[in-house]
């Protein structure tokens, strides 16, 4: 299993990492995604060996947010 993580700096609320979480969570081989507000961190492991970084942080910046990737 793989785990990413990023930062999205203008998630501010609830209702916007439920929408970031379930677009996360439809992606083929995400199995969690773990979402701090307050520090505006994303965490995800996957088992997708197709899927990598740049397509889990282009599906959330086509959502229209901006992602840090520390």
């Amino acid at each position: 299993m793989e785990k990413v993580k990023f930062k999205v700096p203008n998630m501010e609320c609830k209702s916007c990492a439920n929408a970031i979480e379930k677009k996360l969570k439809s992606m083929a081989g995400v199995k969690a995604v773990d979402i701090d507000i307050q520090k505006k961190m994303i965490s995800i492991q996957h088992e997708n060996p197709n899927l990598c970084q740049e397509d889990l942080t282009c599906a959330v910046e086509d959502m229209g947010y901006k992602v840090q990737v520390p």
